[in-house]
């Protein structure tokens, strides 16, 4: 279950040299200027705007934003640019963009490593195979012949990824008894095409 919502935090306050519209004591009114955020398992994500109030220090009367009279909301707009968005409140989208630089660090690093290894097969290589939108088997290269590699076809798909790490499928009577060849040369288009997943080498 995904817990979001909205909070705010104080960025500016500041004292109103007028006199209150309640009391009509003079500089006696103290306005403070929120940044609102959103929030996603309490992590801030973005900001959402600014929001305000004011509290009489001698009648104790307070007024949210939507209540202010027009001398307020002048006041308003004017302590709101001194009120600087924190950075933090971007912290969410920065955690999101790091680990989607990471993500493409890790991804590029996988699939060098899948090529240097499909340059190169030894019979027992286990491939993960995506077969179609969310089908995916494994094949295991049985020997190699030259340019053709043959590979035992499982007997087994899943429709998620992490299924291929279940024991019943890797076990070796879960590949067929027939070998199926294929050119090295299309074994590596099916790396960089994202078909070959990962490769394990024992």
């Amino acid at each position: 279950m995904v817990v979001f919502g909205s909070k705010a935090t104080e960025v500016a306050t500041e004292t109103i040299q007028d006199k209150c519209a309640n009391c009509g004591t003079q500089n006696s009114v103290q306005m403070t200027v929120f940044q609102k955020y959103a929030h996603v398992f309490w992590i801030p994500f973005f900001p959402i705007g600014k929001t305000g109030l004011t509290q009489c220090s001698h009648c104790k009367q307070v007024l949210e934003k939507k209540e202010f009279p027009v001398y307020l909301r002048s006041n308003f707009e004017i302590l709101k640019q001194k009120g600087k968005t924190p950075v933090w409140t971007f912290s969410g989208i920065i955690l999101l963009f790091f680990f989607f630089i990471l993500g493409g660090i890790v991804s590029k690093q996988r699939e060098e490593k899948n090529l240097m290894l499909i340059a190169s097969p030894q019979a027992g290589d286990i491939y993960e195979i995506k077969i179609d939108y969310k089908q995916y088997t494994l094949y295991k290269v049985e020997n190699i012949e030259g340019d053709t590699v043959f590979v035992l076809l499982n007997e087994y798909e899943t429709n998620k990824r992490r299924g291929l790490s279940d024991s019943k499928i890797r076990r070796d009577e879960s590949f067929s008894g027939e070998t199926f060849p294929i050119l090295k040369t299309d074994l590596k288009m099916m790396v960089e095409d994202g078909e070959i997943m990962d490769i394990e080498r024992k």
